[in-house]
């Protein structure tokens, strides 16, 4: 996809999720944009439930990525609230939004990644 001459890809990472799970992966390594550097990430239907931001290099190995909260600026590796999260993943091989913790909602998480 393209907009104002630039290259995006929408990813929908978690749709209507009412357990724990891994998610849909955004692979950030693209052939026809030779990668993105930025995934924004929305996150709603979060009640109680922990959302773990995670990239991986090897397609095996997950770490905790740090991501910021874009209506506060804050950084950190995890959501426990509905919000616009943003993580540059320049020099990953994919990332993903864990649901690490759940005990109600229904979550969604839908990204954009960004050459």
């Amino acid at each position: 996809m393209t907009i104002d001459g630039g290259t995006f890809n929408q990813i929908f990472m978690h749709t209507a999720a009412v357990a724990l799970g891994d998610g849909a992966v955004v692979n950030t390594i693209s052939g026809v944009t030779g990668g993105y550097t930025t995934v924004a990430m929305q996150v709603t239907g979060i009640s109680g439930d922990t959302i773990t931001f995670e990239g991986t290099i090897d397609g095996t190995n997950w770490v905790a990525i740090s991501t910021t909260d874009l209506s506060t600026g804050t950084a950190a590796t995890t959501a426990t609230a509905d919000g616009i999260y943003r993580m540059v993943c320049l020099g990953l091989y994919q990332v993903r939004a864990r649901i690490s913790t759940w005990s109600a909602g229904i979550v969604y998480v839908t990204a954009v990644a960004v050459a």
